[in-house]
């Protein structure tokens, strides 16, 4: 994105990215709250801010290793844990607090949020069986032609249950060509176990934009200004 700070301190509307992802989590009534720092680690800190615990990521070795951090710092909690990239500025905390509302009465292992798009592009797409329930995640490159006309996509804002969710991310694999450890394969394992995972579209899908280039970025201030995202 061209820019100086690294990319979870860029600021949208005034505020760094991880730092609006953790004023979301908060007005949602999340009041643990877990950052998972490893590049330019202190820089990070700094964006984020008190009142968070923060966990070390010595490797980088994925969005799903980053989750399984998280583990110690949760080791004694039992119910719904909220994971959300840092990359998600304009998500709201009525999104967030639709997300845990509906994960705590369907009784569902995991539940995500996703976003309806008119052209999902290069975007992964949201496979569901008939009784809506997620079946699992297909990334464009490996979609069938049936499969690329689905306009349903995944944002990065799950809620799973603990302890469940860390057994989980202990059996990823990374035997993939970045060789990383993906957050998104824990969907399938659960499904996999016959764990019920469930979705649930945002209403306002821009809120669920990832910002990964200096178009989005300009794109993120914009709706950021003009009453999009929180």
């Amino acid at each position: 994105m061209r820019a100086r700070e690294p990319k979870a301190a860029v600021r949208v509307g005034g505020r760094p990215m991880v730092a609006r992802v953790v004023d979301a989590m908060r007005g949602a009534g999340i009041g643990c709250i877990v950052a998972v720092v490893g590049h330019r680690a202190e820089d990070v800190r700094a964006a984020v801010g008190e009142d968070v615990e923060f966990v070390v990521q010595e490797e980088q070795l994925g969005t799903g290793h980053a989750a399984r951090c998280a583990r110690a710092a949760l080791a004694e909690y039992e119910g719904p844990v909220v994971i959300a990239y840092a990359d998600v500025p304009l998500i709201t905390e009525d999104d967030i607090s639709r997300l845990l509302e509906h994960h705590l009465l369907s009784g569902s292992a995991g539940t995500m949020l996703t976003a309806v798009l008119p052209e999902p592009g290069t975007l992964g797409r949201i496979v569901r069986a008939a009784d809506g329930r997620v079946v699992g995640i297909v990334e464009a490159r490996d979609a069938t032609e049936e499969q690329l006309n689905i306009q349903e996509i995944n944002v990065g804002v799950y809620c799973f249950e603990a302890p469940l969710i860390f057994e989980v991310l202990n059996g990823l694999r990374r035997d993939n060509a970045q060789g990383q450890y993906y957050l998104t394969d824990a969907i399938g394992i659960l499904v996999g176990r016959g764990e019920r995972v469930d979705a649930v579209a945002l209403q306002l899908p821009h809120n669920g934009m990832g910002v990964d280039t200096a178009e989005d970025l300009a794109r993120a201030q914009q709706l950021s200004t003009s009453g999009g995202g929180s």
